[in-house]
């Protein structure tokens, strides 16, 4: 993406915790997590509803650590391919609800 204007902003100490948080929740520069922000405030003022957003980069480092850290154990651990098959269906429902804490439906 290419910037079209430079903004220099000053935020309140609790506001930038705030967008440090959300950026390194989703793997994001400030920059980034500052323009999705900005994006989804406008969608809501708006009163559109927000769409889905692609993966972000953070995202899929997360899932390809989580992946490659199965295929190792798997690897080392007796008939470990088998297992890993067998607890698909409950890794999915453990990862849905560590989703929905960080989605906010757990505080």
């Amino acid at each position: 993406m290419r910037t079209s204007r430079r903004y220099h902003l000053l935020l309140p100490t609790e506001l930038e915790a705030d967008l440090k948080s959300y950026a390194r929740q989703r793997g994001l520069s400030l920059a980034d997590a500052f323009r999705s922000l900005a994006v989804i405030g406008l969608i809501a003022e708006r009163g559109e509803t927000l769409v889905a957003q692609p993966d972000t980069p953070g995202i899929l480092a997360a899932l390809t650590a989580a992946e490659h850290a199965v295929l190792m154990v798997a690897s080392v651990l007796p008939e470990g391919q088998s297992r890993m098959h067998e607890l698909r269906s409950q890794a999915a429902v453990a990862a849905e609800e560590r989703l929905t804490m960080f989605r906010g439906g757990d505080r």
